[in-house]
């Protein structure tokens, strides 16, 4: 009986398609979903990690009686508000910078913007005037700054400087030739130093569509244009992997026009890696709208049609990596803004869709922890007692911080990208190591006792 039974089971695997199996391996996990779509806490439309297995996201709802929400979240799924704007606000971007504090951007119901800074906790609120300029809702942390679109109801565009003190400055301000950023497209850094992020003309995804790069003085140019018409209807998407160069993704164009991922140098010579499948063979895998490289060396991104698809860069593979409910009740990639955490999980959003308003949820594919990095000492040279940022990835948890061997003086975790790290009376000139759960990282530049 029990040789029957394993026979049939072996022989369903070898009848499922492919795609169906591949849906079915990885665990679905939905964390957080507000009673219904007008609930305070609907709307979720970006999730990071604060502390190894805890999380923040910002609600984008608002109502008559409160406004966009941020809240606390754990892994297991406990929700916690930790601070409400007032109601008709609007707010749709949320990071943590260097100094471990949270920092979006609101706009009142004038349309007046905003730039606040709050405690992972909810406490110290802080708002910084932007004069007649609102966020485009682009932010970005650097070491001890954020940058952003910015925008006037003129339909002036251009860049802004946050730096930890509140101080906002215009560094750039764009031409009628030189595009408009598009908006809620996240400014990313990459290896260089430089930001880049997408523009088109006359707002929204509107050809000719190019990539551009922005100094962090305020130096703008075109990285590259891509040919026009171009096709696309639901976005797009770029990141900055760690192989030094830009990927991205667009819903239309590719051999089907159905999407396409393409990788972009930063000397501005781009290709087309992958090219989605043609309508009528694979419904899921349609019209791309996000990416995140993970621990695998691969990857990881949502379509419109809720598929959560895998990208190898070494082979340049194209996967399905999980089948969401197509009805949305497991929330509606439109897109699903992903992260992967310490634990090795994927982690998202999803507006709208799940059992009551979006969903934050979290992906086990069963991926590698990922290892710490870091890419940046700010400044690169000091003396025993002061301050050193140390600005990478996957920092969280660190147990250690050593320089040239001896041991920090003191250090403490500001995010998953900063590690502040007091320089020890008897250190040399040597690199640094920071030592997490995950393992541990050494610095390939060194830090010069002065």
């Amino acid at each position: 009986m029990l040789k029957v039974l394993l026979t049939a089971v072996f022989l369903a695997l070898a009848l499922a398609p492919p795609s169906s199996l591949a849906a079915e391996m990885p665990i679905y996990k939905l964390l957080y979903s507000a009673p219904d779509p007008s609930s305070q806490g609907a709307a979720p439309e970006t999730v990071f990690e604060i502390a190894p297995g805890l999380f923040c996201f910002l609600s984008g709802m608002q109502g008559q009686t409160f406004g966009p929400s941020l809240f606390s979240l754990t892994g297991a799924g406990s929700a916690k508000l930790i601070y409400s704007f007032q109601p008709e606000t609007l707010s749709y971007a949320l990071v943590q910078a260097a100094d471990g504090r949270l920092y979006g951007a609101i706009s009142d119901p004038l349309r007046q913007g905003q730039y606040y800074s709050v405690s992972t906790v909810g406490q110290g609120f802080q708002q910084y005037s932007m004069g007649e300029w609102s966020s485009m809702w682009m932010l970005a942390p650097v070491p001890g700054k954020l940058y952003d679109g910015v925008a006037t109801s003129a339909d002036a565009y251009g860049f802004a400087r946050i730096d930890e003190t509140g101080k906002v400055t215009i560094i750039h301000k764009l031409s009628a030739t030189e595009g408009v950023p598009i908006s809620s497209m996240k400014l990313v850094v990459a290896a260089d130093g430089d930001l880049y992020g997408i523009a088109g003309q006359g707002g929204g995804l509107t050809p000719p569509i190019s990539v551009f790069r922005l100094t962090p003085s305020g130096g703008y140019s075109q990285l590259f244009t891509f040919p026009s018409p171009f096709g696309t209807t639901y976005g797009g998407s770029l990141m900055a992997a760690s192989d030094g160069s830009l990927y991205g993704t667009f819903s239309g164009g590719g051999v089907n026009d159905t999407g396409f991922i393409y990788q972009a140098t930063l000397s501005g010579k781009w290709h087309t890696v992958a090219s989605f499948p043609a309508k009528g063979t694979d419904e899921g895998m349609l019209d791309p709208n996000s990416l995140v490289e993970a621990s695998d060396g691969a990857l990881y991104g949502s379509t419109v049609h809720n598929a959560i698809f895998r990208y190898d860069l070494a082979t340049h593979a194209l996967t399905l990596a999980y089948q969401m409910n197509p009805r949305n009740l497991q929330g509606s990639c439109a897109p699903c803004n992903l992260i992967q955490a310490m634990d090795g999980k994927l982690y998202g959003t999803a507006a709208i869709g799940g059992p009551g308003g979006g969903a934050v949820f979290s992906l086990d594919f069963g991926l590698p922890k990922p290892r710490p990095s870091v890419a940046q000492l700010v400044p690169s040279s000091g003396t025993a007692g002061q301050q050193i940022l140390l600005w990478g990835s996957h920092l969280l948890g660190a147990t250690s911080v050593t320089f040239n061997g001896v041991p920090a003086a003191a250090f403490q975790v500001n995010s998953t990208e900063a590690v502040m790290a007091t320089v020890p009376a008897g250190a040399a000139t040597g690199p640094v190591t920071v030592v997490t759960a995950n393992g541990s990282v050494t610095t390939k530049q060194n830090f010069t006792i002065q």
